[in-house]
């Protein structure tokens, strides 16, 4: 089950989910109708928006870590990071934008708070907007910082949290598919095959949840566990995306995209 509530995010809260006691916690309402319509209205025609190197099925504004796959990519990506975060920023504007009021969140409420991941010194993006289009399927897959990381990189996660603020939901479609599923990376490679993304559907067992959040809500999930969102029909699904890197409860949590 999800843990479920209106009134914000605890600590215990976000350790359950790292423990494996919930599959995650639904936040309903975090981005308020005004952000949302903002979202709605500029986030599709904004300079950023471009197709993921492996998936170019979805457009994304903003660079993501996985698309790291040399040390060309690594260096663009790490160049690209502050300036692609206030762009972001500055898309909500005069409004808060909701990736620094989850940041602004994670500090309050971690005990010894929260920051920008680095990676052996260098500044990581956070905040990507992803547009998933009609008939587009998120097949089944997990999420690991280690896979595009530098072998040699500090600090290091003992696990991760995937963070996904939604936007616009699709009426037909668009539900979020959890599998109480965590196979380690030989597992899940030996599952990938010869995909260069994700886990054909029918390699698995039906979700163990399935659940279909509304525009302005937030969802926290342990991403290790095998997950995926189902095609719409008809529409565009728009989330802005998080990881949150766990080091351990003395220790800041840190958060890239």
């Amino acid at each position: 089950m999800l843990t479920t509530t209106v009134d914000g995010l605890t600590a215990a809260d976000i350790t359950d989910v790292i423990n494996a006691k919930s599959y995650g916690i639904h936040i309903k309402g975090f981005a308020d109708a005004d952000t949302v319509q903002l979202a709605k209205e500029r986030l599709s025609r904004h300079e950023l928006r471009g197709t993921f190197s492996e998936q170019q099925e979805f457009n994304r504004l903003g660079k993501a870590y996985i698309e790291i796959n040399d040390e060309q990519s690594r260096q663009a990506y790490h160049a690209q990071a502050v300036s692609n975060i206030r762009k972001i920023r500055d898309t909500f504007r005069p409004l808060a934008s909701p990736i620094d009021e989850l940041r602004l969140l994670l500090d309050e409420v971690w005990p010894k708070g929260a920051r920008l991941l680095d990676v052996n010194g260098e500044k990581c993006f956070v905040g990507i907007a992803r547009f998933q289009g009609s008939g587009v399927d998120l097949t089944p897959h997990t999420d690991n910082l280690e896979r595009n990381a530098p072998s040699d990189h500090q600090p290091r996660l003992l696990t991760q949290l995937s963070t996904n603020i939604y936007l616009e939901i699709p009426e037909d479609g668009g539900e979020l598919e959890i599998w109480g599923i965590e196979p380690d990376e030989a597992q899940y490679e030996r599952l990938r095959g010869s995909r260069a993304y994700g886990i054909e559907r029918d390699l698995l067992p039906p979700p163990d949840f399935v659940i279909k959040p509304e525009p302005g809500d937030l969802i926290v999930l342990n991403p290790r566990l095998i997950h995926a969102v189902r095609p719409s029909a008809t529409s565009t699904r728009v989330t802005l995306g998080v990881f949150i890197g766990y080091f351990g409860e003395d220790q800041p949590m840190a958060y890239r995209s």
